[in-house]
């Protein structure tokens, strides 16, 4: 299947060494390594990272260099407590149709970053398609699926396979599927969904459905 990059949905897909960039109007500052890389972290900021034998996730926080080998992700601005964390391939979080999450990060605050784990069986075609109001970059662990993206008259689809980083820009729909095999994926939420926050909209109190 052929690799969609830079789609008009803000999806895009990487298998090998890339830099990407946050643009400048988005409202977060985030730079994502994919493939090998040594970098500098600056002060006041933090990096998501995977160990060289992907068995630990990683958190750093500047000032300090950086040897990343698979998958990094920079938040600007964002300085939490380092930590480690194991990978298990267990989940404990039941999530929809079959599918599980875990937190591997979880956010200090409500609303701050966080790195998930997010399991899903084979044959699974009914994950909600959705939008998140900040960005996703997700790190294919295991496993093979794909990504759809799009309106239900025009869908891009993209295979998943393992190694690949697929960066979702805010707004962006989306959901994945499974055909064969279960897919593993690690997203880290450049900003985390909070129900409270993002669903407190001006427009929704004063609506009344028919």
């Amino acid at each position: 299947m052929k690799i969609q990059k830079n789609n008009p949905f803000g999806s895009h897909y990487f298998k090998t060494a890339q830099m990407f960039l946050s643009k400048d109007e988005d409202q977060y500052s985030y730079k994502i390594y994919v493939g090998e890389k040594t970098f500098h972290l600056d002060a006041g900021d933090c990096c998501f990272y995977l160990s060289n034998d992907k068995k630990r996730a990683l958190s750093a926080r500047g000032k300090k260099q950086i040897k990343s080998k698979h998958f990094a992700t920079i938040i600007r601005g964002y300085a939490p407590p380092e930590k480690t964390a194991s990978i298990h391939l267990e989940t404990n979080l039941p999530y929809v149709n079959g599918c599980s999450t875990r937190q591997i990060f979880t956010p200090e605050r409500a609303g701050d970053p966080t790195w998930q784990m997010l399991k899903m069986p084979m044959g699974t075609i009914e994950q909600l398609h959705h939008i998140h109001p900040t960005a996703r970059a997700v790190y294919v662990y295991q496993g093979r699926g794909i990504s759809v993206v799009g309106t239900p008259t025009y869908a891009v689809k993209t295979e998943l396979v393992p190694g690949m980083v697929c960066v979702l820009e805010p707004m962006c729909p989306h959901h994945f599927e499974t055909t064969d095999s279960e897919l593993i994926v690690l997203p880290v939420h450049i900003w985390s969904s909070t129900e409270g926050l993002d669903f407190n909209h001006p427009m929704f109190h004063g609506t009344l459905k028919a």
